[in-house]
């Protein structure tokens, strides 16, 4: 699981992109973004065929075989024209990376930071990173890292006027209403497992970071605007 985090993580650095919704599991990742601003210059509204296919995908195609071009896996690409919007796959087998990029119209209904806010796409792959590391250290006591999966939403942050309590309003916009919040699915970990992942997440903490017990069996921590918690029910 650390190696498919560390992919995501080194997918979404290369190619810019903001997750909009991010799921892993054992099987890969799969990641929702939308188109960049520069592939949507030119639009259109089909039939698609593949003679005919949208100028805002193969824009896309472009720039994403662009940014992956020294990497020594190459990405496949598929055009989905058949609904409302075009949308496009494009998919790193080897690293089992998926991210399906749609146009404005077809996002998910959730919060978008501004373009050229990396806060919380930063606080976002910190907090991957914490994860993927924490999961190594906890291997370390067992034969593999602790089974897991995960997932990623915008839930309001309810800090936020906390702190932009006293912010100049012209930095205001740096500071996301929203977390990035991961959602660690443990159900298949026993309970030593889950034991020795609550270690490494304390022993890598970084200064001034709590990680908290949540309900029976969770727990709770949170870097700048990403927080990582198992619910424990």
């Amino acid at each position: 699981m650390s190696e498919l985090i560390h992919s995501a993580c080194d997918a979404m650095t290369r190619l810019a992109l903001h997750p909009l919704t991010l799921d892993i599991d054992r099987s890969g990742t799969r990641i929702t973004a939308v188109m960049e601003q520069y592939a949507l210059q030119r639009r259109s509204r089909g039939p698609y065929s593949p003679d005919n296919l949208p100028p805002e995908a193969v824009e896309m195609i472009e720039r994403v075989a662009l940014r992956l071009m020294m990497l020594p896996e190459r990405p496949n690409f598929t055009v989905e024209g058949g609904g409302r919007w075009p949308a496009l796959l494009m998919t790193l087998p080897d690293s089992r990376v998926q991210v399906r990029y749609v146009v404005p119209e077809d996002a998910p209904p959730v919060y978008q930071p501004d373009l050229g806010n990396v806060t919380l796409s930063g606080d976002t792959r910190i907090m991957l990173k914490y994860l993927a590391e924490s999961l190594r250290l906890a291997a370390g006591k067992f034969r593999g890292e602790p089974p897991v999966t995960l997932t990623l939403s915008y839930p309001d942050d309810p800090r936020y006027e906390e702190h932009t309590e006293g912010v100049d309003a012209e930095f205001l916009d740096v500071i996301p209403p929203v977390l990035a919040a991961f959602e660690l699915d443990r159900s298949g970990c026993s309970r030593k497992q889950r034991a020795a992942l609550d270690d490494a997440l304390r022993t890598l903490a970084y200064d001034g970071q709590p990680v908290e017990p949540l309900g029976r069996t969770g727990f709770t921590t949170r870097i700048g605007s990403a927080r990582l918690q198992d619910s424990g029910t």
